[in-house]
């Protein structure tokens, strides 16, 4: 474990951080279908980490930090209990339902085509499942046609969607070789993330003032 905060820590941090960003700047829009499209982002960016990081536990830590940086634009003094719910908490089951998926379809060494399709289908059901039960049942702002159709209108479209652009991404990165840019001259490729990584932050920070 300690190898392996050593060896990828900035990579989780800066791939939560984007998580977080995307949440937090995408999700102030007024948007048509905005809980699809910031899923989809999500899970992409979840697809693309664990491609990075072929390893249990992978997508728990991203979502973690990107939920932190959820927290950190909210402001404690605005986080309501329906406001955590509908924020860090959606995060927090899409990644939860990523790495457990991810875990059991996925090998430790690397990620293939139809695992990630698998991965972000089953994801985006169980997850938009969970959340539309969450709102319904526990915090009771929904009801049964608002559920049906969270889970089995946009739930599917965040699985096409998400599948999509993961193999996209996944596809883009084997074909132009990213891996091996990033290992030519991992010491630019580090300082720039972490450059990257503050100014996010600082600049979430800021935001909510």
């Amino acid at each position: 474990m300690i190898m392996f905060l050593k060896k990828y820590l900035l990579w989780v941090v800066y791939i939560g951080t984007l998580i977080g960003l995307n949440e937090t700047l995408i999700g102030s829009f007024h948007l048509p279908y905005r809980s699809v499209i910031l899923s989809s982002i999500t899970l992409t960016l979840l697809s693309l980490g664990r491609i990075k990081i072929p390893k249990a536990g992978t997508s728990l830590f991203i979502i973690l930090i990107a939920v932190l940086f959820k927290i950190n634009n909210i402001g404690y003094h605005s986080c309501t209990s329906n406001v955590f719910l509908c924020g860090p908490a959606a995060l927090l089951l899409l990644g939860l339902s990523y790495e457990i998926f991810a875990t059991i379809l996925s090998s430790k060494t690397q990620v293939r085509y139809y695992q990630i399709i698998q991965i972000c289908i089953l994801t985006s059901i169980f997850a938009f499942s969970l959340f539309g039960l969450m709102n319904t049942i526990i915090l009771k702002s929904w009801n049964s046609t608002m559920l049906l159709n969270y889970i089995f209108f946009r739930a599917t479209l965040t699985a096409i969607a998400s599948s999509c652009i993961s193999i996209l991404g996944f596809y883009l990165i084997r074909t132009f070789k990213i891996e091996n840019l990033i290992k030519y001259n991992p010491y630019v490729v580090y300082g720039i993330l972490g450059c990257l990584t503050i100014g996010l932050w600082l600049f979430g920070s800021l935001e909510k003032l």
